[in-house]
């Protein structure tokens, strides 16, 4: 045996897992890309959840992948060249939130992976061929707009028993489709709600819709779940308590804002499912065989302070129902 030789092939055997480890550090950053409907405070708190989960999986910003960020500052007509230019540094996958912005990127590539985070009805709107089975380059996290609607239209029947018309606020850039608008329609006429769409498509916009609310006699508000209104939920409550128009919708940002009642799903959560997605596709998963994934919860919350200030009386059972109350 040769003695000399046994501590060149151990220090050799030692150095072989840093050498690994300098080799995979010296590959170049994976991009992903990230379009953002609203503003960069609005998407602050769930890209910072998304890279938590990511550095959870392996994946460090900045060392294993680099996210390149292009935002839409809440004007929907920005969104398809947005789009272009992501789909243009050739990422690895792109993730975004919103139909529109998932719209944008679906003209933009057939090929780049996108995962998309709770967007409504995604198979009804051609974005996948089906929930469990998605078949293109688009998947990610979904809830059913009618459903949800649905159940907070019936808690606004049990605290509002005499009202009759309901204004939904929709963005004009992105309109519901005439089979989503007849689906909520048909919704609310259950609890005896006529429904009157009213459209915008900036913040200037939001004036003007009020106004014609009031024209049109509405009882409540329903605002939808855009990134622009719900970055905007302030404003949009503050407009409504100056009208005395209850304001209800399915984000909890509407009711914390003041906003009178929210049925809502965690999207905290689903950016860190987002991050999932991500990391399965990063290690070779195709987005056709990743099944589209809903919430397995919402959140009912009443904001008692606001519905006090208009006079609204919020029945036992609701309050008991409620999972959070701001007093």
């Amino acid at each position: 045996m040769n003695r000399r030789a046994l501590p060149l092939s151990t220090g050799a055997w030692i150095a072989l897992p840093a050498a690994r480890a300098w080799a995979q550090s010296s590959k170049a950053p994976r991009r992903i890309g990230f379009l953002e409907p609203s503003t960069p405070d609005f998407s602050k708190p769930f890209l910072e959840v998304f890279t938590a989960r990511l550095k959870e999986l392996g994946h460090v910003d900045g060392r294993d992948i680099v996210i390149e960020r292009r935002v839409a500052h809440g004007d929907a007509e920005r969104l398809p060249a947005l789009a272009r230019e992501l789909v243009a540094l050739n990422p690895e996958v792109i993730v975004t939130a919103a139909v529109a912005a998932t719209a944008a990127l679906k003209t933009a590539t057939s090929t780049v992976p996108v995962v998309f985070v709770s967007v409504a009805s995604p198979d009804q709107r051609g974005f996948v061929a089906s929930l469990a089975r998605p078949g293109g380059n688009m998947t990610g996290t979904s809830f059913r707009l009618a459903e949800m609607s649905a159940k907070l239209v019936q808690v606004v029947r049990e605290t509002l028993p005499a009202a009759r018309r309901m204004a939904v606020l929709e963005l004009g850039t992105d309109p519901l489709s005439d089979k989503s608008r007849a689906t909520i329609r048909a919704r609310f006429a259950t609890q005896r709600f006529e429904t009157d769409f009213i459209a915008v498509k900036r913040i200037e916009d939001f004036k003007r819709a009020y106004e014609e609310i009031a024209r049109r006699n509405s009882d409540v508000l329903f605002v939808l779940s855009y990134p622009l209104f719900v970055s905007q939920a302030q404003t949009l409550a503050e407009l409504a308590i100056k009208a005395r128009l209850p304001m209800v919708g399915p984000r909890e940002a509407f009711t914390d804002a003041g906003g009178r009642l929210s049925y809502d799903n965690d999207l905290k959560e689903d950016f860190r499912r987002a991050a999932g997605y991500v990391d399965r596709i990063l290690n070779g998963a195709k987005p056709a065989d990743l099944p589209v994934e809903q919430p397995d919860r919402y959140t009912l919350v009443v904001n008692l302070r606001t519905a006090q200030a208009l006079g609204i009386k919020v029945p036992k059972l609701v309050m008991l129902r409620a999972d959070r109350v701001i007093e």
